[in-house]
């Protein structure tokens, strides 16, 4: 063993298990808990909890990005480029938008361009293409943007027809289970079951928005009266959106059949894609290398 590994919710151990899988057998210990950490070695971590979690250990930190880098004016130490994370050692950055933000934070400790090892798992999955599967964020208070647009479209999701499926952030999956279960749409639990079966996704807020785009599946983004327009943070709010965006349920049904029938959005995905997910492919390999060069 040479490090550590401590993700303490299933969505974080999603993007670090392709980077455990690329590095040698027995190189990385996985823990849900820092109370198990050694102290002895390094830990890697996908998330500011986790990050503040290891500061009882005292051991140095690398830390990966769990999605496309959402970041928020304010500098909240949540995001890239956030305060507090002075015991990072190594900063694995999914793309330069990331890597221009920690860097400037932190500019003595390293950085490793990657790419999104994530994707590399999600690429290699089979499509069915057969359900538009809606997904929402959680009510994150930490800005208007970083909230759910949920309520603005929850009572008119009935008026759909088609094989819809319902998705959700892993904490947000209480808040829109008794809709989808009262509607009779199927559920997909997993973003790998999404990948899976949907012809389209559709979104409030999410990285996944981009993961989706990044594998040809046509997006459609949607927008809540919370969120702000004279307000851009980058990305999703309001400069890279890699498909059609509603701003009312009443645009909801029309948006969606249009995106089914008539994709426009292909030269935009591939844009978007090609700016968030460098090294396709091979994300998890230079992770692991650049953890190597740290770690021995």
């Amino acid at each position: 063993m040479s490090i550590e590994v401590l993700a303490s919710e299933p969505h974080y151990l999603d993007h670090l298990q392709p980077v455990i899988a690329a590095l040698p057998d027995g190189y990385a210990r996985l823990t849900s808990s820092a109370r198990d950490l050694s102290g002895d070695v390094p830990v890697l971590v996908a998330s500011w909890k986790d990050y503040q979690a290891t500061r009882r250990s005292h051991a140095p930190v690398i830390f990966s990005e769990h999605g496309v880098g959402y970041t928020y004016q304010g500098d909240h130490r949540a995001y890239a480029g956030g305060p507090g994370r002075d015991r990072v050692v190594l900063f694995l950055n999914a793309n330069a938008h990331v890597a221009a933000r920690n860097q400037e934070s932190y500019p003595h400790a390293a950085h490793a361009l990657t790419g999104s090892p994530r994707l590399d798992v999600l690429a290699s999955i089979p499509q069915a293409r057969t359900t538009v599967t809606f997904s929402w964020h959680w009510d994150c208070r930490v800005t208007p943007e970083t909230r759910t647009a949920f309520p603005h479209y929850k009572q008119h999701l009935k008026h759909l027809t088609g094989e819809l499926a319902g998705h959700a952030h892993p904490r947000a999956w209480a808040m829109v289970t008794p809709t989808y279960q009262r509607l009779g749409w199927a559920i997909q639990r997993t973003f790998l079951d999404v990948v899976e079966q949907a012809a389209l996704y559709v979104c409030d807020t999410s990285s996944t928005i981009y993961e989706a785009a990044a594998l040809g599946i046509p997006v459609v983004v949607l927008n809540s009266p919370r969120y702000r327009r004279d307000v851009h943070h980058g990305l999703r709010f309001w400069r890279d959106i890699p498909g059609p965006q509603v701003d009312h349920p009443s645009e909801l049904a029309r948006t969606i059949d249009e995106a089914l029938t008539r994709d426009t959005w292909v030269e935009e995905r591939h844009r978007v894609t090609e700016l968030l997910y460098p090294h396709r492919g091979q994300a998890a390999a230079r992770a692991a290398d650049a953890i190597r060069s740290i770690a021995g």
